[in-house]
């Protein structure tokens, strides 16, 4: 269920170029929040900017109550959440529909589930807390993790990732890092193999081709989309999103309320 609640900034720390990871204390925020979840902040200490910016949730940790948010900025709202180092910020969450985390039941076998996880630049962001919680179930042996990036300085959380336990793919535009080319290109490699389900965020280009191989080789999975929101609660018009429903006619959703997370086969690209 969504709170509305002052956060403690307990860090705040440049990752990369232009990407910045905030620390808060939040603790019931940590136990409600689900991955792919994210929050509505309100970005200054006034009415300007008048909409809050959302943000989605990066890392939890439930015992002590803390939870990072990773973004870029682009704006006046997330370069003054940059800004601050400590002090309250005003947050509405968590949001949205989250990621399906898997088990051997689920997917008709009692062996444990294989699993690709795919993400594209900042959309690496929201995945960290969907890979710690399969790292909480034991499931890292069985999943392979592909980060794509620009360059090698705009790669994100590899580093982490390995820390986890999980074996990384990684594959960048110029070549500086891993293979040289986009990760849906590594993605290809894995498809090769029998996977039971791929999670994956990141940009529409790189996310329109990926549901398209999950398509073709029959694979089921969740993409989570990046829409514009104003509201996040699914009053107004800003994020909608063109899907199929379960007859193959196509609707439209809220991505704040209905996702961000979407079945790979729903999205209309």
């Amino acid at each position: 269920m969504s709170q509305l609640l002052k956060a403690e900034i307990t860090d705040c720390q440049e990752t990369g170029p232009g990407v910045w990871v905030t620390e808060l204390l939040a603790p019931s925020l940590a136990q409600a929040a689900v991955p792919g979840q994210f929050i509505h902040i309100r970005c200054g200490e006034d009415s300007d900017p008048l909409l809050r910016r959302p943000i989605s949730i990066h890392a939890v940790y439930r015992r002590s109550g803390l939870v990072k948010i990773m973004f870029q900025v682009v704006g006046q709202g997330t370069t003054w959440l940059a800004g601050r180092r400590d002090g309250l910020l005003d947050v509405m969450g968590p949001l949205g529909r989250g990621f399906t985390t898997l088990t051997g039941e689920q997917t008709g076998t009692a062996a444990v589930p294989r699993l690709v996880v795919v993400g594209g630049g900042i959309g690496a962001a929201p995945l960290y807390f969907l890979l710690q919680e399969l790292a909480r179930a034991g499931n890292a042996q069985q999943v392979k993790v592909l980060l794509g990036a620009r360059n090698a300085e705009h790669l994100l959380i590899h580093n982490a990732v390995k820390l986890l336990g999980f074996s990384v793919g990684v594959a960048t535009d110029d070549g500086s890092a891993g293979y040289h080319g986009p990760v849906t290109d590594l993605l290809a490699e894995e498809l090769q193999l029998k996977l039971d389900y791929v999670y994956a965020c990141g940009p529409a280009p790189m996310l329109k081709t990926l549901c398209g191989m999950l398509q073709y080789a029959g694979v089921p999975g969740e993409v989570s989309v990046e829409e514009r929101m104003a509201c996040g609660v699914g009053a107004c018009l800003s994020c909608v999103c063109r899907v199929k429903d379960a007859g193959g006619m196509e609707t439209y959703r809220h991505a704040c309320v209905d996702g961000p997370v979407f079945a790979a086969g729903e999205v209309v690209w």
